[in-house]
């Protein structure tokens, strides 16, 4: 990742020190704690970010097809993992788009 990316996290995923370090800004839907209701920022915040986290839900589903990524690996077989997902991702890729043309006008 670069300087200045951004990465969507899950609340208990703990790498604000090494995002921080590394000038990566984390995303993480907000935590009610001891309140009762967010705020009127946080719940539209919340509201992005969930709407965000289903269309990557839906890439997650397009990956889980691939009968080898269905099963373990061989721990022998591990140095091939970042290129077997690069391969299926680029495949993912070049199908339909998970948004309508007109969801996203440029």
């Amino acid at each position: 990742m670069n300087s200045s990316d951004a990465i969507m996290v899950d609340k208990g995923f703990l790498i604000d020190d090494l995002c921080m370090s590394k000038n990566i800004q984390i995303i993480r839907p907000p935590v009610l704690k001891n309140k009762i209701q967010f705020s009127k920022s946080e719940a539209l915040l919340n509201k992005d970010i969930a709407s965000a986290r289903v269309h990557i839900e839906r890439i997650n589903q397009r990956l889980k097809v691939y009968k080898i990524l269905q099963n373990k690996f061989i721990w022998s077989h591990n140095y091939l993992a970042f290129d077997i997902i690069t391969i299926i991702s680029g495949i993912c890729n070049l199908s339909t788009p998970i948004f309508a043309n007109d969801k996203f006008p440029v």
